[in-house]
């Protein structure tokens, strides 16, 4: 159950519950966490009150969920396109968390320059309501060689750490990301993600009887989504990428 975190919260902590309904006994289908709450930065004088860097949001889930202090987190944003269709995520950025506890944590946003920019996002900071979505990130370069999609065969120490990752949140949706960074051939890059992506998913659906087929999903991103600018040795490392993301 989520505490109450600060004065003038409770009334959202009362929106958010009624928006997404009580907690029901005995029912242990994850639910990815949300932000509950934003707090702004008492004003000096000096500058715009509510400096967009200086914000901190309230998360409504915290250790229990393995959510810890030093954790970085995918920060989306839900957009229902059509009626019919369940809402869409959108990658927004992502959450670095300062404190954590049971019920709750506190972090700092930190935007995806590349999506804020995106016109159908609007509102160009997190807010309350965006989904709070734990990752694993692992350096792609120690599972594949250079433009290659093919698992390296010293890659199984690398996947304890990801089935570690997933039995701490036992998700009913686990999303495999291939990322690259911005060399080559954009189209080729595209391919190589979805490709090394779907390696993850196969060594895993073969390797841990705790995942099965109808539980993972692998996609591919190219060069679209960075972490970091793609302008030194450094970054470009960083962005050549895998990422686990507990989803449902």
């Amino acid at each position: 159950m989520v505490r109450p975190l600060a004065r003038g919260s409770g009334f959202a902590l009362l929106l958010v519950l009624l928006l997404y309904g009580f907690p029901q006994p005995g029912v242990a289908q994850y639910q990815p966490p949300r932000i509950l709450y934003v707090l702004n930065p008492p004003s000096t004088g000096n500058e715009p009150k509510g400096t967009l860097s200086d914000r901190r949001y309230y998360v409504d889930r915290g250790v229990e969920m393995s959510i810890n202090k030093g954790n970085i987190l995918n920060v989306y944003r839900e957009k229902r396109l059509n009626p019919s269709v369940p809402p869409i995520r959108m990658l927004i950025g992502t959450m670095e968390i300062t404190d954590a506890k049971s019920g709750s944590s506190l972090g700092r946003f930190l935007p995806n320059q590349a999506a804020m920019a995106h016109p159908i996002i609007r509102y160009k900071t997190a807010m309350v309501s965006d989904l709070v979505v734990p990752r694993l990130v692992i350096d792609s370069g120690v599972l594949f060689d250079p433009g290659d999609a093919t698992l390296k065969a010293d890659a199984a120490e690398e996947f304890a750490k990801v089935a570690r990752f997933v039995e701490m949140f036992t998700p009913s949706k686990l999303v495999i990301e291939g990322h690259t960074d911005s060399d080559g051939d954009a189209e080729a890059n595209q391919v190589l993600s979805e490709l090394r992506a779907r390696s993850v998913v196969e060594y895993m659906i073969v390797e841990f009887d705790f995942i099965n087929a109808e539980m993972i999903e692998s996609r591919g991103y190219g060069e679209d989504q960075p972490l970091v600018p793609n302008d030194s040795p450094e970054n470009k490392t960083l962005n050549r990428r895998i990422e686990a993301l507990v989803w449902e």
